[in-house]
């Protein structure tokens, strides 16, 4: 979904090279390559042909559930991959790669000063862990923690936010938490802020996000009213009432004060939601 959003983007300006894992490349591009990022020795050849001036590495294993039941593959996909990359990149590449706010866990300090975290599940754990490596791997990489929402242009797959969308257009009854509170941002938002970073050089870890942050049924509320749809039947629930087979932290707030100090225009929640229903797929609106 990020990858997409980012190949759209950035193509007009930039020579984009896609790489994916599927058949065919459903955003635009310039070149495209469909790889297994576990293969050291291809992504490395590859790199070394296009030589590429900036990688934007968002690929990974995001559902935190199978992260759960599967550690290895958690571990393969977020910290074994993240390896490679970072490996295959050469000294004159710039590195960004894209982690995410559980590594915060339960933190109360959830600042990038705060050294001492401990995600509370092994989605968490893995993307600290791939943090982790790029930065003893690479000397000036770009590490942005963040939670994204946007349209997924993949075939069969469909975003949390998207999901939303469709349940209240089809007046589909929906429960959404009053006590799990995030700093979510549009894709394409995402994907501004980090051009920005790269243009003015910064180097190390930064939080991305809506400075404002909610919960899910207040995103839920903010959604329905600005794409017109009615809130009748989005239900108030609570964390507490659902039986997770992973832990989930509460608050996953971002404290983007590092990202407003450096004079980068950071998108609240709602004007977020604005660009994201201005970029609705006809076929979805």
């Amino acid at each position: 979904m990020l990858g997409s959003s980012l190949c759209s983007i950035y193509h007009n300006e930039h020579e984009v090279y896609a790489f994916h894992r599927d058949n065919k490349c459903y955003s635009y591009y310039s070149i495209d390559y469909s790889i297994d990022l576990k293969d050291l020795s291809k992504l490395s050849s590859l790199f070394r042909q296009i030589q590429p001036d900036l990688v934007i590495h968002c690929a990974g294993l995001t559902n935190l559930d199978i992260c759960e039941k599967n550690p290895l593959l958690a571990k393969e996909t977020n910290v074994n991959v993240s390896e490679n990359i970072a490996q295959a990149c050469s000294n004159k590449t710039k590195l960004v790669y894209i982690s995410t706010d559980q590594v915060y866990g339960d933190a109360k300090d959830r600042s990038e000063n705060n050294k001492k975290l401990q995600p509370v599940n092994h989605y968490g754990k893995t993307k600290l862990q791939g943090e982790l490596k790029i930065q003893q791997l690479c000397d000036e990489p770009l590490i942005v923690r963040t939670n994204i929402f946007g349209w997924n242009v993949k075939p069969g797959m469909i975003s949390s936010a998207e999901w939303i969308y469709r349940s209240i257009k089809n007046k589909e009854e929906i429960t959404l938490f009053s006590d799990y509170i995030f700093s979510p941002i549009y894709t394409k938002c995402l994907g501004e802020m980090i051009m920005k970073l790269v243009e003015m050089g910064f180097t190390g870890l930064i939080n991305a996000g809506s400075p404002e942050s909610c919960s899910k049924y207040d995103f839920g509320l903010s959604l329905a009213d600005i794409f017109g749809l009615d809130i009748l039947h989005i239900q108030k629930g609570s964390i507490n009432d659902l039986c997770y087979l992973t832990k989930r932290p509460r608050n996953l707030i971002l404290d983007v004060n590092k990202l407003l100090n450096l004079g980068i225009s950071v998108t609240t929640y709602k004007d977020s939601l604005k660009k994201f229903r201005a970029n609705a797929p006809v076929i979805k609106y």
